[in-house]
């Protein structure tokens, strides 16, 4: 009772607070008085208590999030962007009793996550957005919790993650996670490998994963689990054990147990092409690196500060703070240079390929760092956070504001806070043709945290929110199929949820649309207009049997079928037949691997992996 009072107390005092003013124009609160969402805001994409879009173009996107309504206890919430259609999913762990909803992922038009039902203890699910659809999908560790995380999308129908069972956690002193893979599906739920995974938080700073796909396979960071130890190096699968190896023991210092760890963080996927990242060696200390996924390919792309302490020790120069996508052919980063210290820097990858933009550029240059935060391609060019200098008495010194470069030059997009107070840029978010970010401006109480916009790169930012004046606690910002959904830090573990829908003046469904379907193909495919963007899902289970196969496949689907597409994971197809009969098909000719299978109906398209031993 005591529960139920305090909540609807703080319900009460809430509201009151939301609605002593109008919300703009386009903007609705999403959540029912007596439900308070649970979203870390870490500024990560990847949060332990996530906020995530998942769906297609046909289908439409929704959010989900953790929330709690003091009747089911916090549970798996979804929203399609309306007060309506923001609903309890599903109550996972019956009563008032908590779920424990942690690494919600995208997997095509589902979410995968991890929870605990009461009985299973902290096992993997997956959600389409229903109440059926929703569901455990295997008990990893039937003794205890498996406690899944690092859930990364490797192909259209599969992702791995790391999990502990019960061999697993006798490793070590606290166990180990070891890679898994699944298609959502308890029988498509195996071990690939008894690798000593590393997950979300652990030992990295960037806004990423330990984990990154590029094409259809993943990297990630992992020790092996027995005999010989290399320290947490850099690692790669394709979602098979054949295909999952150690890449190259990049820190090669010599420890008690075997080689120090090389410290990888802000992996990168470059086009489909390589993996970007940052990796520390016992030569030149934490550099950027690149990797093809082969020892060789595996690379420090530029020495950015070779100096060596007193001690002989590498100081390195570091490469942080690395945005998402690449621009214009360049990975964009903060980088370093002896001369110009921490500042914007970029590469295409190739061996010495380095540049940096001094944007601080009080003297000595060195020790005047503009600190190039996060950035994001939009207008044509690449939007940033850095500052300028913080000396009032010095011209040109303006703090952390918005600047953006198209890669040659740097321009300063606006100053909002007066003089050298900083707003510091975060979550840079295109949606529907327009720019969003919130102000961590410390300094500039005014603009604390507060959303703002910009349609073009020259127009000067618009406030979007003023809940508060002493801030509004903005966090958490995606693209919820060209609108916008946020979270507001209401104090401890209790957020509010909006959803704000703008369209520019002169808006362009064609040329503003946003593309959130996920990328397979490398540039040059694109150019060629050969491979395949993404094979087309169903919410239908398709159950390719046997699997492995060796000379033929059958498969259970309604209505009659018209084709069946296998591809090899290049996305290259290898054998196509229209209408086969008897739901059968001959796979005799095909190499030992790894494949998808397209089958399509009349009325839908159902995909599957496939093994071929």
């Amino acid at each position: 009772m005591k529960k139920s009072i305090s909540l609807l107390l703080i319900s009460l005092i809430t509201m009151g607070g939301v609605f002593a003013q109008a919300l703009p124009e386009g903007m609705v609160s999403l959540l029912p008085t007596d439900v308070k969402a649970n979203i870390t805001g870490s500024r990560k994409a990847t949060q332990e208590k996530n906020l995530v879009v998942a769906g297609d173009t046909t289908k439409g996107y929704k959010a989900f999030f953790a929330a709690n309504d003091a009747i089911h206890g916090e549970e798996l919430w979804v929203t399609d962007g309306t007060p309506d259609g923001t609903l309890l999913v599903k109550d996972i762990n019956t009563g008032t009793n908590s779920s424990d909803i942690y690494w919600l992922t995208r997997f095509n038009d589902k979410v995968v996550f991890s929870a605990n039902d009461g009985e299973n203890g902290i096992e993997l699910w997956i959600s389409d957005g229903t109440e059926d659809g929703t569901f455990m999908v295997k008990d990893i560790h039937e003794y205890g919790s498996s406690q899944p995380r690092g859930f990364t999308q490797i192909n259209e129908t599969q992702f791995v993650f790391g999990a502990m069972d019960y061999e697993s956690e006798s490793y070590g002193a606290t166990g180990q996670y070891w890679l898994w893979v699944s298609d959502g599906t308890e029988a498509g739920t195996e071990l690939i490998y008894q690798c000593d995974t590393k997950f979300p938080g652990q030992d990295n700073a960037s806004w990423h994963s330990p984990y990154c796909r590029v094409g259809r396979r993943v990297f990630f960071k992992a020790d092996y689990a027995i005999g010989t130890s290399v320290g947490e190096e850099l690692w790669v699968t394709d979602g098979t054990t054949a295909g999952t190896y150690l890449v190259k023991d990049i820190n090669t210092e010599s420890i008690a147990s075997g080689t120090a760890n090389s410290a990888i963080d802000n992996m990168i996927n470059f086009y489909n092409e390589k993996l970007f990242l940052k990796a520390f060696s016992i030569e030149s200390a934490n550099e950027p690196w690149a990797s093809d996924g082969t020892p060789e390919g595996t690379y420090q792309i530029y020495d950015t500060n070779p100096t060596f302490e007193e001690s002989g020790f590498p100081r390195g120069g570091g490469a942080s703070e690395a945005a998402a996508f690449p621009y214009n052919g360049k990975v964009y980063f903060r980088g370093y240079l002896p001369d110009t210290g921490f500042e914007l820097a970029c590469t295409n990858l190739a061996l010495n390929d380095y540049t940096v933009f001094d944007i601080d550029v009080n003297t000595p240059s060195v020790d005047n760092n503009s600190y190039a935060d996060l950035g994001v391609e939009f207008d044509g060019v690449f939007m940033f956070c850095a500052a300028t200098g913080f000396d009032a008495a010095k011209s040109n010194n303006y703090g952390g504001e918005l600047h953006y470069t198209d890669g040659e030059t740097v321009t300063m997009q606006s100053n909002l806070g007066p003089d050298t107070q900083s707003n510091w840029v975060k979550e840079l978010t295109v949606a529907s043709g327009s720019l969003y970010w919130w102000n961590e401006s410390g300094d500039v109480v005014d603009y604390k945290q507060k959303l703002f916009r910009i349609d073009n790169k020259s127009q000067a930012p618009v406030r979007v929110t003023n809940f508060d004046p002493n801030g509004d606690a903005i966090h958490t910002l995606r693209n919820l199929g060209g609108d916008l959904i946020f979270a507001r830090d209401m104090g401890g573990s209790e957020d509010l949820l909006y959803c704000y829908r703008y369209r520019k003046e002169g808006f362009n469904p064609e040329t503003d649309a946003d593309d959130l379907e996920i990328e397979y193909r490398t540039r040059a495919e694109i150019e060629a207009g050969t491979g395949i963007k993404s094979m087309p899902f169903s919410s239908a289970k398709l159950t390719v049997y046997p699997n492995p196969a060796t000379d033929k496949i059958n498969f259970n689907v309604k209505g009659e079928v018209a084709s069946v597409k296998i591809y090899d994971l290049t996305g290259r197809p290898v054998k196509v037949e229209t209408q086969p009969a008897g739901n059968s098909v001959n796979v005799g000719s095909l190499q030992k691997g790894i494949y998808k299978v397209l089958i399509t109906t009349a009325k839908d398209s159902y995909a599957s992996s496939l093994i071929i031993k």
